[in-house]
């Protein structure tokens, strides 16, 4: 299959779609996704608002409205703050798989650089959160997802 520039809302959306298709049947991070959207309505809602969430952040488009960050905290709390570095590595690895499968250019090379960032932000973010304060061994800013 030939690959196609990354440049449209409708490009951003068969992104998302595939990817979370590959999400939902993976076995380190399907329990996490199933559990919190459980219907086929969930999961539509899910896709709409990835697909807003990539366009503002690879096309400063506006139109995303959530919180990435409480969303990802309720989840890792669902879970008894068992989210580790393993999940967002695989997040990572999905989510740039799918890009190099599907798409070229500018935006998908951009895409797997934010996705890097935000995993990395994130885990922090949802550390900061946990009660007590958990500390990871290490410097935590020496984290690498991708």
């Amino acid at each position: 299959m030939a690959k196609s520039n990354l440049q449209t809302r409708d490009d951003i959306e068969k992104l998302v779609r595939t990817f979370y298709s590959k999400v939902q049947i993976d076995d380190l991070l399907g329990p996490f996704f199933n559990k919190m959207i459980k219907s086929d309505e969930e999961w539509e809602k899910h896709y709409q608002l990835l697909t807003a969430f990539w366009e503002l952040n690879l096309m400063d488009k506006k139109g995303f409205d959530g919180n990435p960050a409480r969303a990802h905290n309720k989840v890792d709390k669902s879970f008894m703050h068992s989210i580790t570095t393993k999940h967002f590595d695989r997040w990572v690895e999905l989510w740039t798989l799918t890009i190099d499968n599907l798409f070229e250019g500018e935006y998908a090379d951009k895409a797997k650089l934010r996705a890097q960032n935000m995993a990395k932000g994130m885990y922090k973010k949802i550390l900061d959160q946990r009660p007590g304060g958990f500390i990871l061994p290490g410097n935590p800013s020496d984290i690498i997802f991708g």
